[in-house]
């Protein structure tokens, strides 16, 4: 039986049009809707009504950016008056190419994580939002904290995002919804209608597979724990919706957590995807004996073929064999060439 490993490492806006498993295994809005009132819905099924196109925007995170890349080339961070700092560490290549794009990202504003307890409401009321953007994951520790509760004393208009923990229901809600909000309808569209032309043969392809191969989605070797993985959430989700059969999926009570070498091997599976980055300035867990995947906006393909290889020094690994010839770069350079403000260059899919 064909064992195969595909690293990779990209936005999760684009990740379905990018690595469909079962394909492995067998201008501006208009002047009215600028001007005047509008609703949207966010990914929690809340409808928000703004009496004017928001001017001043906060994002809980800049890995917000993703989608503002190719919904404004020329200035993604348009009105934007305060964000996260998880883009410089979760994806430093990417917020490198912010800023060769609009220099002026480097000084906003940054604000602290509401996980963590890290933003005063006073913070966030100083910066005058007329709408804060706030992922699931924001929004779920938020509600947790009684966080919602000071946004609405405050009378701050929020809305939800989301991209990381359900991509196959909320990506083109969330693209649809950032359209509205940043007055880019007609570019979200244009996002919409190629990312629907990408993905739904494969996710209708992938419903139809009566042997759909069994994968381990390794997240990031080295960066977290050996073994760690998603179950229904995040690329989790992502793998079933293409066509496999998530090792995780029987094996964790939760949506994601750290399998054991003895699980990973019992379960045989067919397929491994690890994921990489350029993590150079992260630190390796403690568990971990080997080194992060080097994939990205600066990796070559010499750096992209070796650090895989390190993997099998993750003690009990080396019995796992799993290879891949599938390349999925072509649609990842047509994303970049129709959609980003800069072209596709590094390495974020290599095969061993």
């Amino acid at each position: 039986m064909r064992r195969r490993t595909l690293l990779i490492a990209l936005p999760l806006t684009a990740v379905l049009a990018s690595c469909g498993v079962a394909s492995r295994a067998g201008k501006d809005s208009s002047a009215g809707a600028s001007a005047g009132a509008s609703e949207v819905t966010d990914v929690v099924g809340r409808k928000v009504t703004f009496s004017a196109q928001p001017k001043r925007i906060v994002l809980s995170e800049s890995r917000h950016v993703y989608s503002l890349a190719f919904l404004n080339k020329t200035n993604p961070i348009d009105k934007v008056v305060a964000w996260g700092e998880d883009l410089q560490k979760a994806a430093p290549d990417f917020y490198e190419k912010i800023l060769s794009v609009v220099p002026k990202a480097a000084d906003l504003p940054k604000i602290g994580n509401i996980a963590k307890d890290g933003l005063p409401i006073e913070t966030l009321v100083s910066h005058k939002p007329d709408v804060f953007i706030m992922t699931l994951d924001a929004y779920n520790s938020a509600k947790e904290k009684g966080y919602l509760e000071k946004l609405d004393g405050q009378k701050i208009t929020y809305v939800v995002t989301d991209i990381r923990r359900d991509p196959v229901k909320n990506t083109v809600l969330s693209v649809t919804l950032m359209g509205a909000v940043f007055d880019k309808r007609k570019e979200a569209e244009t996002f919409v209608n190629f990312y629907k032309k990408q993905v739904d043969p494969i996710v209708a392809k992938a419903k139809s597979l009566s042997s759909k191969p069994t994968t381990f989605l390794w997240r990031s070797p080295g960066v977290n724990d050996p073994g760690a993985t998603y179950s229904t959430a995040n690329l989790g989700a992502i793998v079933t919706a293409t066509g496999g059969t998530n090792i995780a999926d029987s094996l964790l009570p939760g949506e994601e957590g750290v399998l054991t070498p003895e699980q990973v091997i019992a379960s045989n599976p067919q397929n491994i995807i690890a994921t990489g980055g350029e993590w150079q300035q992260q630190k390796i867990k403690d568990t971990a004996q080997t080194s992060y995947v080097h994939l990205g906006y600066k990796a070559d393909e010499a750096s992209a073929k070796a650090s895989p290889e390190q993997l099998k020094n993750q003690p009990g690994y080396d019995q796992i064999q799993a290879f891949s010839d599938v390349d999925p770069a072509k649609v990842w350079k047509d994303f970049h060439e129709q959609h980003m403000p800069w072209k596709a260059e590094g390495v974020f899919f290599a095969a061993i």
